[in-house]
């Protein structure tokens, strides 16, 4: 063999070679770039597990709680169910009913009764009220002229003082911030319900079916109630007049209002009498 041979072979297995070692070097590299993601993705995997698995324990819980819960309000049940409910039940000596917590009706005074009324976020001060104030109730109604289907009369009154709100929507709980606020704000109309007595239930179902209701906020060491003039264009001038100092030419209203003296804790209603042509209706 050759010089010339030789140097060819040489080459030859020097370029073999060198092939060899950078085969073997990919495939180290390869290997190591699989492991490295593997142990990414088993990292990523056991992340995710964990907060699946963390999930999993807090909803356990809160199901295991439910039943205690469950089984708590079962034996209430039970409990009250043994109770005799006879007249002989009712004195000083009488046992007390135990009524859960999160019922509705323990929020509800005694002697009054609790209604729910629909009103406009607009209407129900803004949405800015929360459960335990204390409301005006300002009516809007069309009071019907007789023998006139067509034509009523509108007047504007409180008819309502110092009523308790209950709740709103499905709030029972004062618990008012302003996330609470704003989202009653945005929000189109609000369940709202109301502290009354049998009496002021059934005038006030009458009232929202002949008109609108509007609710008025009022401080919570405010307790008094007063006489307050029904709203007509006769009672807006005299109060510009009386509080402005200018008279409006208005137009006379058909609604007079007797005035009667008040005792701030006496709840009188107010008397309105409506002439037409002169008579008194």
């Amino acid at each position: 063999m050759n010089i010339e041979n030789k140097k060819q072979f040489a080459t030859l297995a020097l370029a073999i070679g060198l092939g060899l070692v950078a085969a073997y070097l990919t495939a180290q590299y390869v290997k190591s770039s699989i492991d490295e993601q593997r142990k990414i993705i088993v990292k990523n995997y056991e992340k995710k597990s964990s907060k699946i698995i963390q999930e999993f324990e807090g909803l356990r819980g809160q199901l295991k709680k439910l039943e205690q819960n469950q089984v708590s309000l079962a034996k209430q049940q039970k409990h009250l169910a043994s109770q005799p409910r006879g007249a002989g039940n009712v004195g000083p000596g009488a046992p007390k009913e135990i009524v859960d917590s999160t019922v509705f009706s323990v929020v509800t005074p005694p002697g009054k009764r609790a209604m729910t009324v629909l009103l406009d976020s607009l209407s129900a001060v803004g949405g800015l009220i929360n459960p335990g104030d204390f409301v005006d109730i300002i009516g809007h109604l069309k009071i019907p002229k007789p023998g006139e289907s067509q034509d009523n009369t509108k007047v504007t009154s409180v008819l309502f003082q110092n009523v308790q709100v209950l709740a709103v929507g499905a709030n029972f709980k004062p618990v008012g911030n302003a996330v609470l606020y704003q989202t009653q704000q945005q929000t189109k109309q609000l369940n709202v319900t109301l502290a009354v007595n049998p009496e002021e239930a059934s005038l006030l179902s009458f009232a929202q079916s002949f008109g609108r209701l509007q609710l008025t906020l009022r401080s919570p060491s405010e307790r008094s109630t007063k006489e307050m003039q029904v709203a007509s264009w006769d009672a807006l001038a005299d109060y510009v007049l009386e509080r402005q100092g200018t008279e409006l030419d208005l137009p006379k209203s058909s609604i007079v209002v007797n005035e009667v003296s008040d005792d701030d804790s006496d709840e009188v209603e107010p008397f309105i009498q409506i002439f037409r042509a002169g008579r008194e209706l």
